[in-house]
C-alpha cells in the first residue's frame, strides 16, 4: 500500500498502543483516530483514496506478524478457534480476563511470550471490557467465510437464551394475579413483543395441541355416550342410525347429516369428532370406528358362518336352527313366547349357535345388538342378509399369533437396530400411532410374507385399529415419555431442551452432556439408556457416532402427553357405556391444530424460574 502520511504522523499512529483496535474498527477508523488523539488524521489519508481494504500489516508488519502466527497455531493445534476456547475456559464461565487468557494460552502450548499475550488480549477484546468470551475470539479464525459462520452462529445463540430468559420472566409474571390497574402488572401493549418469543411459540403450540386432542376426546366421548342412550349400543345405532342402507361406510357428509338430525352439533364439535373417528384420514368411517370390539364379534361370526355354511344367511335353513324356531320360543324372562318361522329370540339363537359349536370371538353383546335391528329381542333372517354384504377388514378376522407378531418384529429390529428406529419406521408421520393401514405399509417395505392380520391382532388386543409405542416397547416407551414430560416442563418442549443442552450451537450432543444436562435439570431417568434409544441406529459400535441431533428427539415433541392420555382414559371409562371399544385414546394425526390462545392465561404455568430457560 502506498503510504500518504508523512513521516512524523505515522510514527503518531504506530506509537499508539490501540493499532489492534484502530485496524478492527477499520470501519469507525475516523472515530477511533479522534479518540486516541489523532484528530488531524483520517482513514483516506492512512489507506489512500483508491484502496478498498486495509490489512494489519500496512498498519504494522510485525503486529501482523503475531497474530498470523496466532491463527496458524490455532490451525495447527486445534483446527478452529472454537475448540480453542473449549480448551481455554475449562471451568465454562463464558468469559476470561487477561491474565486468565495468557495462562490458558500458555498452557495449551503457545510458543509466545507474556507480553505478546497481554497485546493480543486487547486485539481480542474488541469492546475493550476487560474481558473476553466465544464470540470476540473466533475472529481468530483464518478462513474468512468459516469466520463469518462461526460469529453469526453464536450472536444467534446468544440471542437465544436471552429470548428464553425473556419468555420465563414474561411467563412467571403473567400468571402472578395483579390487578390490571397495578404497577407491577404487566402492560398489554407488550405482550404481542413477548409472545411473539420463539420458546413462548412453542410453548403455546404445545399448549393448542393438548386443547385439541381434550376437545377430539370430549366429543368423541359425547357422541358415543348419545349413540348408546338412543340405540341401545353403538353397533346397533350404526345399523339404523348412520348407515341405514347397508354401505358399511360413511363420509363426513353423511355423519354431519346425521348429528344435525338429533342435533348433535350443537353438543359436540364436529370437526374434532370426524378427526377424532377418521383417524387414519382416508376420508370415511366404518363399523369399526364406532365399535371396535363388536366390530371383531361380527366378522369372527362372519367368517365361521362361511366355513360352516358358505354364507350367513345359509346359517339360518340348518336343520338345527329350523328345529330351533319349529317349537315354542321362550324370552329370557321367560313372560313371552314366540312361535314364528320368520324369527328368533336372541336367547335361542344363540344356543342353537352354540350347539352348532360357534364360539364367541369380541363383544358378544354388541354383536347381537347390531343383528337385532330393532332392539326388540329377536333376530330375522334379514339381519343374516345385511351381514353377508359386509366385507371386513383383514385384521378383523384373523387370530391373533404371537409367533407372527415375533417374526415381524425380529424383522424390523434387523432392519433398523433399535426398538425406537424400528417403531419410527412404522411411524413415519411421528404421531405415535400405527393405524392398520400403515402397518401394512410397513409390512410391505420389510418385505415380510407371513400372516399380516394375525400378527396385528395379537399386538392390537383391544382392537382399536391402532397401535403405539407403548404396546410395541413399554419400557422404551416409559423412558422417552418420562424423558419429553420433564424437558416439556423445564424448557417448554424436547426441541427447546435440546438447544439449552447444546452450548457448543453445534446442533449435535454426546452422551456426557446429555448426562450432565439431564442431572442439572433433576432428571430421574437413565440417561445412558435414553441416549441408546435416540442414538442412530447401532451407534454405539462406532465411537465416532456417539452423536444424537435435534432430529432424534424433536419428534417427541408430537407424541401425545401420557398424564392427559391416562386422564382422560379415566374421564372416558366413567362416562362411556362401552369403555372397552371407546375409551383408548386417539392423538390427532395429520391434523392442522386449531388457534386456542386463551389457554396460556387459563392453564396454571408449569414453567417456573429462568435458569432452566436461559442456561
Amino acid at each position: 500500500m502506498t503510504r500518504r502520511l508523512p513521516h512524523a504522523q505515522w510514527c503518531r499512529v504506530k506509537s499508539c498502543r490501540c493499532l489492534f483496535s484502530c485496524w478492527r474498527h477499520a470501519e469507525e477508523l475516523d472515530w477511533h483516530l479522534r479518540r486516541l488523539g489523532l484528530a488531524d488524521l483520517s482513514a483516506r489519508n492512512i489507506v489512500g483514496p483508491n484502496a478498498e481494504s486495509l490489512a494489519l500489516e500496512d498498519l504494522s508488519p510485525k503486529d501482523g506478524e503475531l497474530v498470523g502466527r496466532v491463527r496458524a497455531w490455532i490451525k495447527e493445534r486445534f483446527g478452529s478457534p472454537a475448540e480453542v476456547w473449549n480448551v481455554i475456559d475449562a471451568k465454562q464461565a463464558g468469559s476470561l480476563d487477561r491474565e486468565g487468557w495468557t495462562s490458558s494460552c500458555l498452557a495449551a502450548g503457545f510458543n509466545g511470550t507474556v507480553e505478546e499475550l497481554h497485546y493480543l488480549f486487547q486485539f481480542v477484546d474488541i469492546d475493550e471490557g476487560r474481558t473476553i468470551n466465544k464470540e470476540e475470539i473466533l475472529f481468530l479464525e483464518v478462513d474468512s467465510q468459516a469466520r463469518d459462520k462461526a460469529i453469526f452462529e453464536e450472536k444467534m445463540k446468544s440471542k437465544g437464551q436471552l429470548e428464553r430468559l425473556w419468555a420465563s420472566v414474561y411467563w412467571s409474571e403473567l400468571h402472578k394475579e395483579h390487578s390490571p390497574l397495578s404497577r407491577t402488572a404487566l402492560r398489554p401493549w407488550l405482550a404481542p413483543e413477548f409472545e411473539a418469543l420463539p420458546p413462548l411459540v412453542i410453548l403455546k403450540r404445545q399448549h393448542r395441541l393438548r386443547e385439541v386432542r381434550r376437545i377430539q376426546r370430549q366429543s368423541k366421548s359425547k357422541f358415543l355416550q348419545f349413540l348408546c342412550q338412543k340405540y341401545g349400543s353403538c353397533a346397533r345405532a350404526w345399523r339404523r342410525g348412520i348407515d341405514p342402507d347397508g354401505h358399511f361406510f360413511a363420509d363426513k357428509l353423511t355423519l354431519r347429516h346425521f348429528c344435525r338430525q338429533h342435533e348433535l352439533d350443537r353438543r359436540v364439535h364436529m370437526h374434532s369428532l370426524w378427526t377424532t373417528l377418521d383417524s387414519d384420514s382416508d376420508g370415511k368411517i366404518s363399523l369399526q370406528d364406532i365399535s371396535p370390539l363388536g366390530a371383531v364379534a361380527l366378522a369372527s361370526f362372519r367368517a365361521w358362518c362361511r366355513r360352516k355354511c358358505g354364507s350367513c344367511r345359509a346359517v339360518w335353513s340348518l336343520p338345527e336352527m329350523e328345529k330351533a324356531r319349529a317349537s315354542p320360543q321362550l324370552s329370557l324372562n321367560g313372560d313371552s313366547q314366540l312361535i314364528s318361522v320368520k324369527k328368533m329370540f336372541i336367547g335361542n339363537f344363540v344356543e342353537s349357535l352354540k350347539a352348532l359349536g360357534w364360539i364367541c370371538a369380541g363383544d358378544q353383546a354388541e354383536m347381537l345388538s347390531a343383528l337385532d335391528f330393532f332392539n326388540a329381542g329377536f333376530i330375522s333372517q334379514a339381519d343374516l342378509y345385511w351381514l353377508d354384504t359386509w366385507e371386513p377388514q383383514l385384521f378383523l378376522i384373523s387370530e391373533p399369533s404371537e409367533e407372527a407378531w415375533s417374526e415381524v418384529k425380529s424383522i424390523l429390529l434387523e432392519k433398523y437396530g433399535s426398538p425406537l428406529h424400528a417403531w419410527r419406521g412404522l411411524d413415519l408421520d411421528g404421531q405415535n400411532e400405527v393405524s392398520w393401514t400403515e402397518f401394512v405399509a410397513g409390512c410391505r417395505r420389510i418385505r415380510f410374507k407371513g400372516d399380516v392380520g394375525a400378527a396385528w391382532r395379537f399386538i392390537d388386543n383391544d382392537a382399536s385399529g391402532f397401535i403405539s409405542m407403548e404396546e410395541f416397547s413399554p419400557d422404551i416407551y416409559n423412558v422417552l415419555m418420562s424423558f419429553k414430560q420433564w424437558a416439556s416442563r423445564l424448557y417448554g418442549s424436547v426441541g427447546n431442551a435440546f438447544k439449552n443442552f447444546d452450548k457448543e450451537g453445534n446442533g449435535t450432543l454426546t452422551l456426557s452432556i446429555l448426562r450432565r444436562s439431564c442431572q442439572k435439570g433433576k432428571w430421574s431417568g437413565d440417561a445412558q439408556q435414553l441416549f441408546q434409544c435416540l442414538g442412530p441406529a447401532h451407534s454405539w459400535q462406532d465411537p465416532a457416532k456417539k452423536l444424537i441431533t435435534v432430529d432424534d428427539v424433536v419428534f417427541l415433541d408430537l407424541w401425545p402427553d401420557k398424564e392427559t392420555e391416562d386422564k382422560l382414559d379415566d374421564e372416558e371409562s366413567c362416562r362411556s357405556p362401552s369403555p372397552k371399544s371407546d375409551s383408548r385414546p386417539r392423538s390427532l394425526k395429520k391434523k392442522a391444530p386449531t388457534s386456542t390462545t386463551e389457554c396460556m392465561a387459563q392453564s396454571s404455568p408449569k414453567l417456573v424460574g429462568s435458569s432452566a430457560w436461559a442456561s
